[in-house]
């Protein structure tokens, strides 16, 4: 998939276009909280009837593994950002997500665990290596992308 200047493959966004424009770590922030407050509209707005309804599609997954998945990613794609900065990173949760309440509760502690990493990222930060030729940056887009293209997946699947 293509986002813009940012391409997403299996291992996170990878790639910068040409004058690809190096946002600030408060920008970036900024996307991943609208993102994570998007998220958490689409949990609050699922039918719990439809929490577990197997897509037509059958390479998507239903509402709650996608929820399971986007929020337990979260967690560690902030790892990742803390190793990077010689940080704590988030403890790894096992998630198994009955309801879209518990599904939203979930996201609301990773969201602090995210931004308890987040918030010690500068701009000079940015550029870090994370592995995998990944940087801070990448990971802080992803962070944003990967809730946003989850919860469309999210609505797709209960409509």
């Amino acid at each position: 998939m293509n986002y813009g200047n940012l391409s997403y493959c299996d291992s996170g966004l990878i790639g910068k276009g040409k004058g690809y424009f190096v946002p600030s770590a408060d920008e970036l922030r900024g996307k991943i909280e609208k993102s994570h407050s998007g998220l958490r509209t689409v949990l609050e707005q699922v039918d719990a009837a439809k929490w577990e309804l197997v897509p037509v599609d059958d390479d998507q997954w239903h509402a709650r593994e996608t929820a399971e998945h986007v929020i337990g990613a979260a967690r560690r794609i902030a790892g990742r950002v803390a190793d990077a900065m010689m940080g704590k990173a988030p403890e790894a949760v096992e998630l198994s997500l009955a309801t879209p309440a518990e599904a939203i509760n979930a996201l609301e502690l990773a969201i602090e665990d995210v931004n308890k990493v987040i918030r010690y990222v500068e701009d000079r930060d940015l550029e870090k290596n994370v592995g995998d030729d990944a940087t801070i940056e990448s990971r802080l887009e992803l962070l944003a992308v990967h809730a946003d293209v989850h919860s469309e997946q999210i609505i797709s699947s209960t409509s």
